[in-house]
């Protein structure tokens, strides 16, 4: 890895996705605003219904059926798949519902609190180690959400199962031996029949 990744044109590249995609999620909650009075539920299944037929145009014009296809006839990791589409369906609802119900800040601090909950499945289910200043980052992240838990002054249940599903997901999602494109289009196959 290069020492220099600002220097690095996939290095910028990276940095420049990443901060489409936080963008993208800052502006959710507005987007998702535009459906008060929509039961939760339903734009969750027109999310899933939506979010299918897109990934179909995509995974076609990057002719991508291959890894689908070989998914599908594999219970096993299709079992897997399953286990990721039930998890990302709750992250998906209970975000919808926190938006739908005002609660954004419980949102936001779910998804503040989902890498401390990366790390605590990391080191409790894979064994993996931190170096020092990982600690340390980690601990000043922890501090800032046992201020912001305070300054909420109850239990954000919202927040906790937002970050727990979207944390056991990536932890699932992990295991299975499928890229990103092809297991969120199995994923949302999937759980097309709530539909």
């Amino acid at each position: 890895m290069s020492t220099k990744p600002f220097t690095d044109p996939e290095a910028a590249k990276g940095v420049a996705f990443g901060l489409t995609a936080y963008v993208m999620w800052g502006c959710f909650p507005l987007f998702f605003a535009l459906f008060q009075g929509v039961p939760a539920f339903e734009v969750l299944i027109h999310r899933i219904i939506w979010s299918c037929l897109f990934l179909v145009g995509l995974v076609t014009v990057m002719n991508r059926w291959r890894p689908i296809r070989q998914a599908l006839s594999e219970p096993r990791r299709l079992g897997r798949v399953l286990g990721c589409a039930v998890l990302i369906a709750i992250n998906w609802g209970l975000y919808i519902y926190a938006v739908e119900t005002r609660q954004v800040f419980q949102a936001s601090l779910g998804y503040f609190l989902t890498p401390l909950v990366n790390v605590a499945l990391g080191m409790l289910v894979l064994r993996e180690r931190m170096a020092g200043l990982q600690s340390l980052a980690v601990l000043i992240a922890a501090t800032a959400i046992v201020i912001q838990l305070i300054l909420l002054g109850e239990l954000p249940w919202i927040s906790l199962s937002l970050a727990l599903s979207f944390g056991t997901y990536g932890l699932l999602r992990k295991q299975v031996p499928l890229d990103g494109l092809s297991g969120l289009f199995v994923e949302t196959l999937l759980l097309l029949p709530l539909g």
